[in-house]
């Protein structure tokens, strides 16, 4: 009976250790596969672009900084290119590839985030600039930021200059003009007198272009000349930037 119950604990000790050990075994795989499943998910996952700076506006020598933020993207190429009419290619991963030196690349790891600083803006800056993720030859992600450049009110030279008319005809002047933000333009006779109307003529005008509440005015002379200045001092203190 000893003998017995000895071979019966023996037999109960080893399925119980192989339960064991095959729970184990089992508890292993489960995890070598939970893990690969993972790994595999974080792999298929397509790389994002999380967040771009908003569209910019500076002036003329001010300095600019464009943030792209990307996730799942330390396998695959980040590229800043300008993207208009002629583009130019800017920089790959964390290497600038332009030879400019008011440009400059920064890579923040703990954001993911490419920033692209340009110094000393000029009028050429302005333009559409494009943070791109490429995942292969036909697949790409990209997000776009533009950035408008200030530029100061000037009439163009195909505006009126000068016109002779007959008295009683009637006469045409135009004024053309270009700056950002868009100018608008107001026309008026000098010293403020009512504009002409009916068959009246007036061979003298002062153009006015408004921006930002700053005036700047253009004489329209009868006859010879073409003459620039700026607005009287009074208009200047009464509209104030």
């Amino acid at each position: 009976m000893s003998l017995l119950s000895r071979k019966q604990r023996s037999t109960a000790n080893f399925m119980a250790n192989t339960m064991s050990s095959s729970f184990t075994f089992i508890v292993a795989i489960v995890v070598c596969l939970l893990a690969l499943l993972a790994g595999s998910a974080q792999a298929q996952r397509t790389p994002t672009i999380s967040y771009i700076t908003q569209e910019q506006i500076k002036d003329i020598g001010g300095t600019v900084e464009f943030d792209c933020s990307v996730q799942y993207a330390s396998d695959y190429q980040v590229l800043w290119s300008k993207t208009d009419a002629d583009p130019v290619f800017l920089s790959t991963a964390s290497t600038l590839v332009i030879k400019d030196s008011r440009f400059s690349l920064r890579y923040d790891p703990n954001s993911s985030t490419y920033k692209l600083q340009i110094k000393d803006i000029q009028e050429t800056d302005a333009g559409t600039y494009t943070c791109q993720v490429v995942i292969s030859v036909v697949h790409k992600v990209s997000a776009n930021v533009k950035l408008s450049v200030r530029r100061p009110p000037v009439i163009s030279d195909n505006s009126t200059q000068s016109i002779v008319a007959s008295e009683g005809s009637e006469v045409q002047m135009e004024c053309y003009a270009s700056g950002y933000p868009t100018p608008s333009i107001t026309w008026r006779r000098e010293n403020n007198a009512i504009l002409p109307t009916g068959k009246l003529i007036a061979l003298r005008k002062l153009c006015i272009i408004f921006q930002d509440n700053k005036r700047l005015s253009f004489h329209i002379q009868a006859l010879v000349f073409f003459i620039v200045k700026t607005v009287l001092e009074n208009f200047l203190s009464n509209n104030k930037y």
